[in-house]
């Protein structure tokens, strides 16, 4: 199953998930408003990977490591996660 495009500011009213896909797995994310602050904290402290896994949470990140990811592949994943949500990051 492909995941659908959807509008991530539609998806914070609706108080929807925003789905995207990466490398064939369809992921589902929360809201921005909705990530926990421990996903804040981690980003502005630089942890990267633990702000990940906030954000998709346990399920979704086993999901993820169970493909077996290289460091570029985690970082396409960063990537494609904001152009899901509409935000850029560096």
């Amino acid at each position: 199953m492909t995941a659908r495009k959807t509008n991530p500011t539609a998806a914070e009213v609706l108080d929807e998930r925003v789905p995207f896909s990466f490398s064939g797995v369809d992921y589902l994310l929360p809201a921005t408003y909705a990530w926990p602050f421990e996903a804040l904290e981690a980003f502005e402290d630089g942890k990267i990977a633990t702000f990940l896994r906030h954000v998709l949470g346990d399920e979704q990140m086993a999901v993820f490591r169970a493909t077996k990811p290289t460091v570029a592949d985690f970082q396409e994943l960063v990537v494609a996660l904001q152009k899901a949500l509409g935000i850029s990051g560096n």
